[in-house]
């Protein structure tokens, strides 16, 4: 079993009588890249914050490394490194004299440090100019070489591939896997972009509402995605149709004039025909196409609401 790196347990945030963040529990573990999912104002960076100290608990527990954000803070947050919203550095300094001046922040970090980090981000043919001269790719590599400067144990990153055109985030999703699968860091990324954290992440876990709506593998979610399908059919009494069948299988059928559509088990695909002929509604076509992640994402969210800001 992967050592756990991040324990959160029965995470809470209340905001006067608001509850940003609804009880979450979760862990992350060494070697693994952790997606946080959810759409804009679900509670992502709330949770990033109290996870770094930025804000803080109103009930439950944070562990970093075994150490309690409560009652060791020091120690958890020195085993912690992040970019929550935007890399931040000065842009009329080179990227070097700003790594310098985070390394004074700590005690120990030596030139070697620096070089090492500064290579592990492929930065060092560019790290002497300024940065005002850096495109937002080259900023968030020497924000991240920054978080590394100390040998964190977690790295957080809120929203790393925004703005980013698609050469910059093929590079980033291909740095972050290296960080987690060859060096053995774990690193946990939130995003509302769904198709990055298929292509990105080991485990998912999606929120809404502030609340953790489910954490699987992605392999689990493929896994239970595949017997599902998304079956979309034309017929000539379409209303009729989406009623007989939301009654018999009680389950929700989107109309759209003579289409239905909606996801069913793959082994009900044979008795949906045969229910629909029993009530003679009469089938002019019939799609069938394995559910996606994406649809499933937005049938969870919209099921839990997205009123949190």
């Amino acid at each position: 079993m992967a050592e756990v790196v991040l324990d959160v347990q029965n995470l809470t945030k209340v905001y006067g009588e608001r509850k940003s963040v609804d009880n979450v529990s979760f862990q992350v573990y060494a070697g693994e890249v952790f997606g946080f999912l959810g759409p804009n104002g679900a509670g992502k960076t709330t949770t990033i914050r109290m996870i770094s100290g930025l804000a803080s608990v109103t009930e439950g527990e944070i562990f970093i490394a075994g150490y309690s954000i409560r009652k060791n803070f020091k120690k958890a947050v020195s085993c912690l490194g992040g970019i929550i919203e935007n890399p931040e550095m000065y842009k009329y300094m080179t990227g070097y004299d700003n790594m310098k001046y985070y390394a004074s922040l700590y005690n120990g970090i030596t030139e070697d440090d620096i070089w090492e980090v500064v290579k592990l981000v492929k930065m060092e043919n560019r790290i002497h100019e300024k940065v005002k001269k850096y495109s937002l790719g080259m900023r968030q590599r020497v924000g991240i070489a920054q978080s590394l400067l100390h040998h964190p144990r977690i790295l957080i990153l809120d929203e790393p591939t925004n703005g980013l055109d698609p050469a910059g985030i093929h590079e980033m999703r291909d740095f972050l896997k290296m960080l987690a699968h060859e060096r053995g860091y774990s690193v946990f990324i939130s995003s509302h972009i769904l198709t990055e954290m298929q292509l990105l992440c080991d485990r998912v876990g999606i929120i809404a509402n502030g609340r953790l709506l489910a954490v699987k593998s992605m392999d689990e979610w493929t896994e239970a995605l595949s017997d599902t399908v998304n079956l979309k059919i034309t017929v000539d009494c379409p209303n009729r149709a989406k009623a007989v069948i939301e009654e018999e299988f009680k389950i929700d059928v989107v109309l759209n004039k003579n289409l239905i559509n909606f996801t069913i088990a793959a082994e009900l695909v044979q008795e949906i025909s045969k229910t629909l002929a029993r009530h003679e509604i009469a089938i002019m076509s019939m799609y069938t196409g394995e559910k996606s992640l994406e649809e499933t994402f937005l049938e969870l969210t919209s099921k839990a609401g997205t009123d949190i800001k």
